[in-house]
């Protein structure tokens, strides 16, 4: 419930973009420049792949993800800096290289259990289909694996320069508020 109402929120008020793209099987890219940031998702509105997406690419086998982790790189920060204002923590998180990458294979079906995190929030563990989070050189060695060709590469695109920083700056305030993204 706590996954799927941001996506309701975030589908309606992104009613007149061009997302939710359809990428193929029961998969949607989810992208609204007023909230700036991406997600990919399957066809019951749950959060695949969450944000930061910042690069992606598909093709009618695969889809392949660069994500930005936003909430472990925000946490981490907070570690060291906790009361550290929003325009700072927005250049610490750009200036961050952490990525993970991800692959779902959509030859598999895709499945999932609801888990739940230390903080006591839910979450969904996604087997099958998905693969990741990797690190750069795993996520190359499962390519390989499964069968990705060369030429499926990831694509960034210059909306995530022009409207995430806004969006970071809402979110870290709605975590340092209530303790959760909702």
């Amino acid at each position: 419930m706590l996954i799927t109402i941001p996506i309701l929120i975030l589908s309606y008020s992104c009613s007149e973009s061009e997302y939710p793209m359809k990428i193929g099987d029961n998969y949607f890219f989810i992208y609204c420049p007023s909230w700036g940031y991406a997600n990919i998702t399957d066809s019951r509105e749950v959060i695949i792949i969450k944000m930061e997406v910042v690069a992606w690419n598909y093709d009618s086998t695969f889809i392949i993800a660069k994500q930005k982790p936003f909430r472990e790189i925000y946490d981490s920060i907070l570690v060291v800096y906790p009361n550290i204002p929003s325009d700072k923590m927005d250049k610490l998180y750009h200036a961050t290289e952490k990525y993970y990458y991800w692959i779902v294979d959509k030859r598999e079906e895709l499945d999932s259990e609801l888990i739940f995190l230390r903080n006591g929030m839910p979450s969904r563990k996604y087997f099958g289909s998905v693969n990741g989070p990797y690190s750069y050189e795993k996520y190359w060695e499962r390519r390989k694996e499964i069968g990705v060709p060369d030429t499926l590469k990831l694509l960034e695109t210059d909306w995530r320069k022009k409207y995430c920083k806004l969006t970071r700056q809402y979110y870290w305030r709605k975590i340092k508020e209530r303790g959760v993204v909702d």
